[in-house]
């Protein structure tokens, strides 16, 4: 399978594509918040789907009151990994979708990137080709790294600056977010 079997998404975005008939693969990973059903229009045009539920965010503190308590887990990624060595042969390629294709579903498409071509660089290479606005999540890169053996945290790093127009330093360590300009002039 080619990396260009790999199509990236917002949920909007996809179901206008589906509905004007565009060009889909026959595998999806589907990523919403846990309190949301799969509409039918994805639901209906797909051989296989993998839903993952959980929310765009690092930790747990940052879930407001009242919503379901559930962010990525390294299992979301064993999922991930398990679905993709079970379906690769079959599959003509995997179009994954979040809520708005920034994070969640970039995070996992970089993943599924570095299993088809073996290398980090290859991967977010890719990934800027095909969704040149990403930000993937840094959780859930990290959980690849750990499972797969690899580093993409480092190049996600890098992704994810390019996204921001900001310079790697900028954006902080993985636990922080982009570094205001306030903020760094105090830092120093």
């Amino acid at each position: 399978m080619d990396p260009v079997s790999i199509q990236v998404f917002g949920e909007r975005e996809l179901i206008e594509h589906l509905a004007r008939g565009g060009a889909h693969h026959s595998h999806c990973i589907s990523i919403r918040n846990p309190d949301e059903a799969i509409p039918a229009i994805i639901r209906d045009n797909f051989r296989a789907i993998l839903e993952l539920r959980f929310y765009d965010a690092e930790e747990i503190e940052q879930l407001g009151a009242g919503t379901i308590k559930r962010i990525p887990e390294p299992r979301d990624v064993k999922g991930v990994i398990e679905f993709f060595r079970l379906t690769a042969a079959e599959a003509t390629g995997y179009t994954l979708h979040c809520w708005q294709g920034i994070s969640r579903s970039p995070a996992v498409a970089l993943g599924l990137l570095y299993l088809l071509t073996g290398s980090e660089e290859e991967a977010a290479l890719h990934l800027k080709r095909i969704r040149p606005d990403a930000r993937p999540h840094r959780k859930l890169v990290g959980f690849f790294d750990d499972q797969l053996g690899c580093r993409l945290t480092r190049v996600n790093e890098k992704l994810r600056a390019e996204a921001m127009g900001v310079s790697v330093e900028e954006i902080g360590p993985p636990s922080g977010g982009l570094l205001t300009r306030a903020k760094r002039m105090r830092a120093s």
